[in-house]
């Protein structure tokens, strides 16, 4: 189910924690990111749930890191999904054998049913929710 892209994260921030462990070094600033956080605004603004096509949801996420298929519970037919994630690694510090890490990560699946944009969930530790 996942794409290429986000196993190549993977190995990539667990090599970055192996670097710190090793070393013991201590980074501020920026250090990876698996590319741009997506406006997830954006979703709700230019996509229409019924409407909105595949391509229309590329014009806006880009290409999908991963992709499957779904059935849900109280409605059997079958959906096409497109995962995204975004990861960045905004500082990390080793102290001894730990490593510390300060981690934003979004993970965005999106939706289709018969091909047209059907909805999507949304999960971030980068935003504080608020219910209204």
């Amino acid at each position: 189910m996942e794409g290429f892209r986000s196993q190549s994260a993977r190995l990539a921030i667990a090599v970055l924690f192996a670097a710190f462990f090793v070393t013991g070094c201590s980074i501020p600033g920026p250090t990876m990111t698996t590319g741009p956080f997506a406006q997830v605004s954006r979703l709700e603004k230019d996509l229409r749930r019924g409407s909105s096509t595949k391509m229309d949801v590329q014009r806006v996420l880009g290409a999908p890191k991963g992709f499957g298929n779904a059935l849900f519970p109280l409605d059997p037919t079958l959906r096409e999904i497109w995962y995204y994630d975004d990861i960045e690694i905004i500082g990390a510090q080793s102290e001894g054998e730990v490593v510390r890490a300060n981690i934003r990560q979004q993970i965005i699946t999106v939706f289709f049913k018969d091909g047209i944009f059907d909805g999507f969930l949304w999960f971030s530790n980068a935003v504080v929710a608020t219910g209204q």
